[in-house]
């Protein structure tokens, strides 16, 4: 009895394996999906990193023309100033001129 149980036992462990077990043309078409896939991750990541290169070298190109910006903004408000500053005098000496006390 105890044989014929063990016997069993393999037969339906054969036939799971006959029913679920893949054969080696379905095998050889899931290597075949598997490599096509890693085609396509490897053309991914070469399009991904071609992308990040370009929004990397614009985003170079406005902090580049940020900074140009900055410095005629600079260049301007010294200019701006020293006028300022020379118009000041001018009216300092023309109310020193004119006897009017001027109140800051």
């Amino acid at each position: 009895m105890n044989q014929e149980k063990m016997l069993q036992d393999i037969l339906e462990t054969v036939q799971f394996l006959k029913d679920n077990g893949a054969t080696s043309a379905e095998v050889a078409e899931v290597r075949s999906e598997v490599a096509e896939v890693r085609g396509d991750l490897a053309q991914f990541r070469i399009d991904v990193d071609n992308k990040f290169q370009e929004v990397k070298s614009e985003v170079i190109a406005h902090v580049d023309g940020l900074a140009v910006l900055y410095q005629k903004f600079d260049t301007e408000l010294a200019a701006l100033r020293a006028k300022y500053d020379r118009l000041e005098g001018f009216v300092q000496k023309l109310a020193l001129h004119a006897n009017i006390p001027l109140e800051y």
